[in-house]
């Protein structure tokens, strides 16, 4: 009797999970598609907000949690970008920067002293004196931001072709930037939302001294390699810290900086990735996305292909370090792009791609004004880009279309506003989400990874060196390590190329993640994001600190994290 028991209540919890999954989940294998009656929702269009336009009232609705102008602005300032791509952020109150590993590890070989191999086995400063600088590394500080916006338009106005239009954006750009860094103080940068919709100016605090902290050996850092770039779950610890110092060569004082969660985050609650997502395209138009799909991006790959098969060749007849790092250089691009593609000639979502396109313009339609301004943009288009395809070499007509596709742009901000977020544009957004288990290959990815798979991929594939190899610290699992602690996770929130290295926060303001990557299903994300599936991939602040104190011992690193400043 007792046995039927237990068994009924496993079934009960079975259906449970498996009801919830198909709940939360518009796009699964179970549930045949029926594209006629599937419609564009808001949250397609993800929520990498600017820090001048977050939705604070969907956060209390969504989470009950409504951040005011003092969190804000803490946020904003704790975060950084490297000048070369990737994001960090402050985590100590004496300017340690957290980032990824990948996005300072072609740095290592310029500071490297005679008989070291960075790369190979790592760094550890176990005094401040012993901290490295970098050679032509900086990092900028988000200070604030202007609505640009009608000066911008003025100025693009006065130009009477579409050449003409982009010249005049570009000087008047350049004019802004001049006029501001000399006002404020700071690096300025001109921004454009949502493809001309809206223009802000950014001004950034810059720190020029950086110098290494701690790195890990690669191995760790990018366990796996190409073939677990993109994917989930992983089982990688790609984290580097930095510091950036001032013009005394002293440590910087900051007031702005995270700290750190012991033991991260749960599965249920709220978390924000704060960093600067590169690039998407969730706001152009299906003619274009369909050259994307059928012309573009298939010649883009097969290019990559080749480069490829090149470099793996290169790679089997010398397997150095260095012609690995260019293999998985090579190979990053080149499933950026599949995934794309795979993206693009999904119907589901280029179904929902259309639904959107068709909606917008039946309220172009429905609206005199809108209709006399806007009506021609897609006939523009579609004529423009069947020009470009029979004469990729004209620069005129890429002038003509990035002019269309920012009236385009302008269009969608008109009429929806901020109930879409603006495409990527490689500059400062937060983003909401949480972590969260999802469907694929017929399984389930669970929300968290932990350490019993970093050592299950290692002896699975007979302790090669290539692609899930260990270095000689990790070989041996240390005696106090708890295997069932996580070493990664997956979550929500919405995340591109170029938020490498980015915190994932709680509503404490408290880093639970370091960025370092996105499932394969997140690389459809330049167009649209699904929540049910794409995911960004995070190591866990817990393994992380696990790691630092059991495999590194860097003790005065931890002690800084755990005290938010040097003591």
């Amino acid at each position: 009797m007792e046995k039927s028991i237990k068994q009924l209540t496993i079934s009960f919890l079975l259906i449970m999970l498996l009801s919830t999954i198909n709940t939360h989940a518009q796009k699964t294998i179970y549930k045949p598609l029926d594209l006629d009656k599937l419609e564009f929702s808001f949250d397609d269009f993800g929520s990498m907000w600017t820090f001048d336009a977050i939705p604070i009232q969907k956060y209390e609705k969504k989470y009950g949690f409504k951040p005011d102008q003092k969190w804000l602005d803490d946020v904003q300032k704790s975060a950084l970008q490297f000048g070369r791509g990737c994001s960090g952020s402050f985590v100590s109150a004496n300017g340690l920067i957290m980032t990824n590993h990948h996005c300072i590890r072609g740095n290592l070989k310029g500071i490297e002293k005679e008989g070291e191999h960075l790369m190979r086995d790592g760094f550890y400063a176990k005094t401040l004196e012993d901290e490295r600088k970098f050679e032509k590394l900086y990092v900028d500080q988000l200070i604030s931001i202007t609505d640009v916006t009608n000066v911008m338009r003025k100025a693009i106005a006065k130009g009477k072709t579409d050449a003409q239009k982009v010249d005049l954006k570009n000087k008047k750009i350049n004019e802004l930037i001049k006029k501001y860094e000399k006002k404020i103080g700071l690096t300025c940068k001109v921004v454009t939302l949502y493809n001309g919709g809206k223009y802000s100016l950014y001004a950034y605090k810059r720190y020029n001294d950086i110098r290494l902290v701690m790195a890990p050996d690669l191995q760790i850092a990018a366990t796996g390699w190409d073939w677990d770039n993109f994917t989930y779950p992983r089982y990688e610890l790609d984290f580097a810290f930095c510091r950036a110092y001032d013009e005394n060569g002293k440590p910087v004082k900051v007031d702005n900086y995270f700290t750190w969660s012991k033991k991260g985050a749960s599965e249920n609650e709220p978390i924000f990735i704060i960093g600067r997502p590169g690039n998407t395209d969730r706001l152009l138009s299906m003619k274009e996305l369909e050259y994307f799909r059928d012309i573009r991006h298939p010649a883009i790959l097969n290019i990559m292909n080749d480069r490829y098969m090149k470099y793996l060749k290169i790679y089997k007849e010398n397997q150095t370090l260095k012609n690995l790092e260019t293999l998985f250089s090579v190979s990053n691009g080149r499933k950026a792009y599949a995934g794309m593609l795979i993206g693009l000639n999904d119907s589901y979502i280029m179904t929902k791609k259309y639904d959107f396109e068709k909606k917008l313009k039946t309220k172009v339609k429905a609206d005199e004004k809108l209709n006399k301004e806007y009506g021609h943009i897609w006939s523009d288009i579609n004529s423009i880009i069947d020009k470009i395809i029979s004469e990729p070499k004209n620069k005129e007509l890429r002038n003509t279309l990035e002019v269309l596709n920012q009236k385009l742009g302008r269009l969608i901000y008109e009429v929806y506003h901020n109930q879409i977020p603006p495409d990527a544009t490689s500059t400062l957004r937060i983003s909401d989400g949480m972590i969260k288990s999802y469907e694929y290959n017929g399984t389930i990815a669970p929300g968290k990874s932990t350490y019993f798979g970093l050592w299950d991929r290692y002896y699975s594939f007979g302790q090669k060196d290539y692609p899930w190899g260990l270095h000689d610290r990790w070989k041996k699992v240390p005696e106090e390590l708890d295997l069932s602690i996580p070493i990664g996770f997956a979550s929500t929130n919405d995340m591109v190329g170029g938020n490498s290295g980015s915190a994932v926060i709680n509503k404490n303001a408290e880093v639970v993640g370091l960025i370092h990557d996105g499932n394969l299903e997140s690389l459809a994300g330049t167009f649209i994001f699904l929540a049910e599936n794409n995911r960004a991939v995070a190591t866990d602040s817990w393994g992380l600190m696990e790691a630092l104190k059991l495999v590194y011992k860097t003790d005065r690193l931890v002690n800084e994290l755990e005290n938010g400043k040097i003591k």
